[in-house]
């Protein structure tokens, strides 16, 4: 159709409709610093650590024999290079599912450690690529999606920007300890309208609040009752305190997303997997049996296959750094302390901030979320003892009302 002279390209609703990333803004504001001036952030939910050496080098060493076949004329198509990677190499298309050793390796994971048996596993391009195939393959515009108060800012971005923004249902939690709240769940289950989709993130990210095994099998259990999907998000299993355990939940209406990210200092490797019912527990449940074959429509549509070297060094981590990460999160113990100290001008724990049970963070009513794992020992030392000096200067050192 012709122009008229008063028309212009637009971009989609569904995009202005999408929540900007608060990170991205954060690292905006940060890079806008005086040179010379010393910032720190408390902001983003990452680590200060790298993956484990061994993993690297297994990578560094697997790239290099690639190389080495490449430029001695040999096809990275035979030998042993094409059950290392496959008929094109590294640099080619893998399986959509994801290397097939590591997708063996991540089934074994999940049944001995979560208690998620006849699960199958797709691998992912980190947790939140997981979130949209997952919320893709199962959800229409129309479809109601449960987040619960706080919520993790990239779910609902996800939901925005797929066009379910006005079928998001803001869940409460409890005040003081940031749990959901189960009764009101058991009544949008029971109601008219009942979600297709409830959301959980354990531990939870932004408030650092683990939600208890006896929980999640009774969010399960509702979500079944009422032919709703669960979608847990692990991101942080293995980010827990104090003795505290992390809990799984298995069932035919329930998915499960992990990462590899924050415990084996992964960020940029981008790697992380779909824990979904196999069709024996699909069918128990009486739930759609074309789950998988739906999931893969978007894995290709969306990546086509996560990265090759990326899996190579996800699953030499998950062999070889169990014992580097229990260290790494280990140490995390001064930081929290730290922190925790920086938000007592607030309150009590659990009056004006709680969390603290698992992830990386605390939840306050200023400055919302803190994390406590993105910086060294000793600049989270500078970074607690500024933020405590502002908030007393915020504050006048007077309490604050407790959390609602």
């Amino acid at each position: 159709m012709p122009s008229n002279g008063t028309a212009a390209p637009q971009v989609s609703l569904r995009a202005r409709a999408t929540d900007p990333p608060v990170i991205v803004k954060t690292k905006q504001l940060m890079s806008q610093a005086p040179p010379g001036k010393d910032v720190l952030s408390l902001a983003q939910g990452v680590v200060h650590w790298r993956p484990p050496p061994a993993a690297t080098a297994a990578a560094a060493a697997l790239l290099a024999a690639e190389a080495d076949q490449a430029g001695s004329g040999i096809s990275s198509a035979s030998g042993g290079m094409r059950a290392v990677f496959g008929a094109g190499g590294v640099h080619s298309y893998g399986p959509a599912l994801g290397l097939p050793s590591l997708v063996e390796a991540l089934k074994q994971k999940l049944a001995t450690r979560n208690g998620l048996t006849g699960y199958e596993v797709m691998v992912t391009l980190g947790a939140n690529q997981g979130f949209v195939n997952v919320v893709l393959a199962l959800c229409d515009a129309a479809d109601r999606v449960v987040l619960f108060v706080p919520y993790y800012f990239n779910h609902i971005m996800a939901l925005q920007m797929t066009g379910g923004a006005p079928q998001v249902v803001l869940g409460p939690c409890c005040a003081g300890s940031l749990h959901p709240d189960w009764a009101w769940l058991q009544q949008q289950l029971e109601g008219p309208q009942p979600p297709k989709v409830v959301v959980l993130v354990n531990p939870c990210n932004p408030t650092g609040v683990l939600l208890s095994q006896q929980e999640l099998q009774a969010a399960a259990a509702m979500c079944a009752a009422a032919g709703c999907w669960l979608l847990l998000d692990a991101t942080y299993e293995d980010f827990v305190y104090d003795g505290r355990q992390h809990a799984s939940v298995a069932g035919g209406n329930v998915i499960s997303l992990f990462s590899f990210s924050k415990a084996y200092g992964m960020m940029g490797w981008r790697v992380g997997y779909i824990a979904y019912p196999g069709k024996q527990l699909l069918q128990h449940a009486r739930a759609d049996t074309s789950l998988e074959e739906q999931l893969l429509k978007i894995q290709d549509t969306v990546a086509i296959c996560p990265g090759q070297l990326s899996q190579h060094l996800a699953l030499a981590a998950l062999q070889q750094g169990s014992s580097y990460v229990q260290e790494s999160i280990a140490a995390l113990a001064h930081n929290r302390q730290l922190i925790a100290d920086a938000l007592s001008p607030l309150g009590s724990h659990g009056e004006g901030w709680v969390g603290g049970d698992g992830a990386i963070y605390y939840f306050a009513k200023l400055p919302s979320r803190v994390a406590y794992a993105n910086v060294s020992p000793q600049q989270c030392e500078v970074a607690a003892g500024r933020l405590k000096a502002g908030l007393e200067q915020l504050l006048g050192m007077e309490r604050v009302p407790a959390m609602a």
